[in-house]
């Protein structure tokens, strides 16, 4: 069984921002692609297997490292693959390289299966997914950053409500989409002189339409230490580095 799946992109202009950049936001609607279209190669994306199986893929934790930026119309070679696989969890590696095999980004994620009719946890072993794969190594080794903090009101850059187009067929807010948020709450001056070399993001609890979300921020020793909460509710916690 083929134990990988890769495709070559041309960067489109959708996918960067005012710099005609791949931004950290960009780069997370680029790997749900990569996750999505690798389950599908498999017959387990969310879509195929909510209606075999009443179950869907939840990212739980992702880390990226950018290796050098990324431009409008750059050409990539894009590999994802599993590298982990847990009674309860599967972890992807995602590796962009240019076409001479340079690295220029790589990341991890770490999905588990929830039940699509009471979002419970489900065994990776009632999925479809191919359990009897063989795993190549990863391409990225750090684990993803176990994140303790607790941001106050002093750290509140602004609200938002979740809407429509924030949401996902699972009918919470797409995990994309507070990346978003996450990116906004830092000014555009900042993201002209400045770019992502390492992004952490935890997915602590599901956000639903119509819910007023607060978006904290706090720079600490040259990171960026972030939270989206509802309430007292923590819903991400999020860690990023930035160079100039």
């Amino acid at each position: 069984m083929k134990n990988y799946y890769e495709k070559e992109w041309t960067i489109p202009s959708a996918y960067t921002d005012r710099r005609c950049a791949l931004s950290v936001y960009h780069a997370a609607l680029l790997l749900q692609d990569a996750m999505t279209e690798m389950f599908h190669q498999y017959q387990c994306d969310a879509i195929q297997m909510s209606q075999s199986h009443h179950a869907i893929w939840a990212v739980a934790r992702s880390k990226i490292k950018f290796d050098r930026e990324i431009f409008w119309l750059d050409q990539v070679k894009m590999k994802v693959y599993p590298v982990k696989v847990t009674p309860v969890s599967v972890h992807l590696n995602v590796l962009l390289e240019t076409p001479e095999g340079e690295p220029v980004l790589r990341c991890r994620q770490e999905l588990c299966a929830m039940d699509v009719r009471d979002h419970s946890l489900r065994r990776v072993d009632t999925t479809p997914f191919p359990m009897e794969m063989e795993l190549l190594p990863p391409v990225i080794t750090e684990p993803c950053l176990r994140m303790r903090m607790k941001l106050g009101e002093e750290s509140l850059v602004y609200q938002h409500k979740i809407r429509t187009m924030d949401t996902d067929m699972n009918h919470h807010m797409n995990n994309t989409a507070y990346v978003r948020l996450l990116a906004d709450a830092i000014p555009s001056a900042f993201w002209d002189t400045h770019r992502v070399c390492e992004f952490d993001i935890q997915y602590v609890n599901e956000g639903m339409e119509g819910a007023v979300l607060k978006v904290y921020c706090r720079e600490e020793d040259g990171a960026y230490a972030m939270q989206i909460k509802e309430g007292d509710r923590v819903l991400v916690k999020s860690v990023f580095r930035a160079e100039a």
